[in-house]
């Protein structure tokens, strides 16, 4: 008995961990009409005063803005986009990064049998029962990033990438940034 309710929540605690190893949903929109065709070249673009200026928005964690500028810029040269001047490019590109405090709770439920007094078979009293199981809290940083692309005339959003829960801590690696920008920019530029 004591073996089947260990098997079972050893099971528990698998399904979890499991279940919290998931990776970043990805969500791609574009302009349907626009002809994405003839692009070739890009620059950095923020939506700031000056308008032109080549700068990507996040600034609150230079580091983070960094490896996610040098992760889109590998994916863009990987699909043979040249950097530009403002002026120059076919296209902008800026992205954000959303940082959300999440919570989740684990419950191990009912646990390991024991003898005494407490709640047992037919009720209260002396004898079998179960002791109570384990609530453990865990804290994380759910990190979103978005790319957008614009038009670099119109400065109209032509298309955007999406990659929800990205990453569970608010400085996520090298390694991390690089494989979420690359499913994100997976199929940019549209055919």
């Amino acid at each position: 008995m004591i073996r089947k309710v260990g098997l079972i929540v050893a099971l528990a605690v698998l399904l979890v961990l499991l279940g919290s190893c998931t990776s970043a949903r990805i969500i791609v929109d574009r302009d349907t009409l626009h002809d994405f065709g003839g692009y070739q070249s890009y620059a950095w673009f923020k939506l700031a005063s000056p308008p032109d200026e080549a700068k990507p928005p996040t600034e609150a964690n230079t580091i983070l803005t960094r490896r996610i500028q040098r992760a889109v810029d590998r994916e863009l040269a990987g699909k043979g986009f040249d950097t530009a001047e403002v002026a120059d490019a076919d296209f902008l590109i800026t992205f954000s990064v959303v940082l959300q405090s999440r919570m989740v709770m684990y419950n191990t439920g009912w646990m390991v049998p024991y003898a005494g007094w407490g709640w047992g078979w037919p009720g209260w009293g002396w004898g079998p029962g179960w002791t109570g199981g384990v609530t453990r809290v865990d804290r994380y940083t759910d990190g979103t990033i978005v790319v957008d692309v614009l038009d670099r005339d119109s400065r109209q959003l032509v298309w955007r990438g999406i990659a929800e829960s990205a990453f569970t801590k608010p400085n996520p690696d090298d390694e991390r940034i690089r494989k979420v920008v690359a499913r994100v920019l997976e199929d940019f530029p549209p055919m």
